[in-house]
């Protein structure tokens, strides 16, 4: 292959992986909240590891079980958008307040995922960045009206 195949091969092979592994992970955390529930009474083990803000965290989202669900429909809404390439752009568009929600949550709550969230909230961005030709045009590029 030549240089600018490489090139090509990448910018398709890219946001279609972050685009997987992104929606995977919504849907995976999200179908558990809706289904088993992922907040509520911390375990011993959790409590051992982790500090107040924490169990603050956990306690709080899970006070509300019907909360729960709807933070659990929202990441998989975003999950299910964000891996259909017709809808990619608007899913990277609902997945990222949620994702930046949940980085700041794990890092001002010490939730002991920060990476995870982090690389996550990187990911969406640069989905963003790809697209952002298509984001400019349809946030500032005003349509002509017709008569």
């Amino acid at each position: 292959m030549k240089g600018s195949k490489w090139v090509s091969v990448f910018r398709q092979s890219i946001p279609a992986t972050f685009r997987i592994f992104l929606g995977v992970v919504f849907l995976i955390y999200g179908s558990v909240k809706i289904v088993f529930g992922q907040f509520g009474e911390p375990t011993p083990e959790a409590l051992a590891l982790n500090g107040e803000g924490f169990v603050m965290a956990w306690r709080f989202f899970g006070y509300s079980k019907e909360y729960e669900i709807v933070i659990g429909i929202g990441e998989v809404v975003a999950a299910i958008l964000i891996m259909i390439p017709r809808t990619a752009l608007f899913g990277a568009i609902c997945y990222f307040p949620i994702v930046v929600n949940v980085m700041m949550v794990n890092y001002f709550f010490d939730i002991g995922v920060q990476d995870l969230s982090t690389v996550l909230t990187l990911m969406c961005l640069a989905l963003l960045l790809f697209e952002r030709k298509r984001l400019i045009q349809a946030l500032f590029v005003k349509e002509e009206r017709r008569v």
